[in-house]
Order: structure tokens, then C-alpha cells, then sequence
């Protein structure tokens, strides 16, 4: 009976530290991309409805879609999947796809199966990475902005966290739209086409639904393994703290830099809406909202 009594707290802290650690680790994931999900397909909707179900394509499409392409590829490599046929950017009307990634690999093997998670999520950093360089080598003070979007600690497990993220997300995003528009920056060209370059694929960084069921067989794999990870660390009385401090810094740098996609996909929102609905009211005489 005294052994039931220890096994049962013995199970809940295994349980309690894995939530914990995959809530700290990829938590910063799955609250961007919901947000970028969100103003990706408003956006979408708003050309669809008032410009016709081809405008996006043709306007961002054809950038932001190839980066998200390469993304699921490039993930591929390192996770022993392999490729079988890519197109990058290949509109399709019947099913609505504009590229794909076909990939196959050793469901036996569990690195592989790990690396659907990262596969999936492939669109999001690769095209956070991007944007990082973008930032970098177009704008005169892009060094200086990069330091500015870092991210600081965030807690994303309790409510009081939560909210305070997503209200720093709201005044991180106007302090970076206020430190791009500035006097130095719009006399530029270099300025514009960073902008719309950022537009194209911050607007695609959004997952599609067989991403989003990629994401899910690699997340089972990761629990898994993180499952039995915790049971030796605990059984071993090891501190597993010093590990998450610095898994902690790099997804507080993916924090600034999901923080800077938000802010040009939630522009490119505000802009778009503004500027169709006004081509709406003198072609159409109709208001999207």
C-alpha cells in the first residue's frame, strides 16, 4: 500500500514537468501561429470576396508561398525524411493549394518522427529567418531594430501569463510599427521592398491543415520521449532547470521575432481592409467586413 502512495505523486510530477516543459518550450508556437493563422486567413477573405479568389495569389502568393514550401523542405534534411516531389509554387483551383512538400520517411524511427512536428512548423521559422535577414541587410539600422524585437521571458502556463503576453504582443507590435516608419526608412527604397517582402511571407506563414496534422504525429513522438526523458531525470534525482534556461533564450528570440510577423501581418490586415473596401464602395457599392 505505501508503494501505491509513492507511485501515484511519482507519476503526477512526471506528468505536471512534461506539461510544464512542452507548454515553456512550444507554447510561443502554437499562440503565434493561431495569430498568424487568424490574420492570414481575414486577410485572405477580404481579397476573395471583393478582388476575386485569385488576387491573394498573385499578389503575395508567389513569394510567400515558395518560402513556405522550402520551410517544410529544409526540415526534411535534418529529420531523415525524404523528399519525393516539391513544387513551390503551383496554384491549383480544385483543391486550392498553391505548392507542397510530399515527404516519406521510417515511421520506426523516432528522430523521424520527431521531425514532423518541426517539418510542420517549418513555414514559421524558416520564414521567421528570413525575415530576420531581411531586417539585417535592408534597413540601414536593421541591427539595432533586431536587438529592439528580442523577446524577454514570457510564461505562457498560467492565465496571468498569458494575458500578459498577449497584451505585450499588442504594445511590442506598435512599438515596432512606430520604430519602422520613420523618416529615414520611408525615403528609402530599400524600406519598400523589405516591406512587401515581409508582407508576402508573413502572410503565408500560416499552417494548412495537413501541416497541422504533421504537427500532431510529431508531438506525440515528442511527449513520448519527453515522458520518459523525465521518468530517468526524476528517478536519477537530476535538476533538468538548467537545460530549460537555455531552451528559455531561444524561444524568446523566436518570441520578438513572431511579435514582428504579427505586427506586418496585422498591418498588411489594416491596410488591406481599408484600401479594398474603399475599391469595394466604388466598384461594387458594397462594405466587406
Amino acid at each position: 500500500m505505501s508503494a501505491l502512495f509513492e507511485f501515484w505523486p511519482f507519476v503526477g510530477k512526471v506528468l505536471l514537468t512534461t506539461l510544464f516543459q512542452l507548454l515553456s518550450i512550444f507554447g510561443v508556437f502554437f499562440i503565434f501561429g493561431l495569430i498568424l493563422y487568424l490574420l492570414a486567413r481575414y486577410t485572405r477573405r477580404l481579397y476573395v470576396n471583393i478582388l476575386g479568389p485569385k488576387s491573394d495569389i498573385y499578389f503575395t502568393g508567389w513569394i510567400g508561398t515558395p518560402v513556405h514550401e522550402l520551410g517544410h523542405a529544409l526540415f526534411c534534411i535534418p529529420f531523415l525524411h525524404k523528399i519525393l516531389e516539391i513544387k513551390l509554387f503551383s496554384p491549383n483551383s480544385e483543391d486550392g493549394t498553391l505548392g507542397y512538400v510530399n515527404h516519406a520517411y521510417n515511421p520506426r524511427n523516432p528522430w523521424a518522427q520527431i521531425g514532423n512536428f518541426f517539418i510542420a512548423l517549418g513555414p514559421i521559422l524558416f520564414g521567421s529567418l528570413i525575415i530576420c535577414l531581411l531586417i539585417r541587410f535592408l534597413l540601414p539600422d536593421g541591427q539595432q531594430l533586431l536587438v529592439h524585437i528580442n523577446g524577454s521571458p514570457s510564461d505562457y502556463i498560467s492565465l496571468a501569463g498569458f494575458l500578459q503576453l498577449i497584451t505585450r504582443i499588442f504594445t511590442s507590435s506598435t512599438d515596432i510599427i512606430s520604430a519602422l516608419f520613420t523618416s529615414v526608412h520611408v525615403h528609402q527604397w530599400q524600406f519598400w521592398v523589405f516591406l512587401y517582402l515581409c508582407i508576402c511571407i508573413s502572410a503565408h506563414m500560416e499552417l494548412s491543415p495537413p501541416d497541422l496534422k504533421g504537427l500532431g504525429l510529431g508531438l506525440i513522438a515528442i511527449i513520448v520521449i519527453l515522458l520518459i526523458v523525465n521518468i530517468v531525470l526524476i528517478l536519477l534525482n537530476i535538476d533538468s532547470s538548467t537545460t530549460m534556461s537555455v531552451i528559455a533564450r531561444w524561444t524568446n528570440l523566436c518570441t520578438g521575432i513572431f511579435t514582428f510577423a504579427v505586427a506586418i501581418s496585422a498591418l498588411n490586415c489594416i491596410a488591406t481592409f481599408i484600401v479594398l473596401n474603399i475599391i469595394s464602395l466604388i466598384i461594387n457599392h458594397r462594405f466587406f467586413v
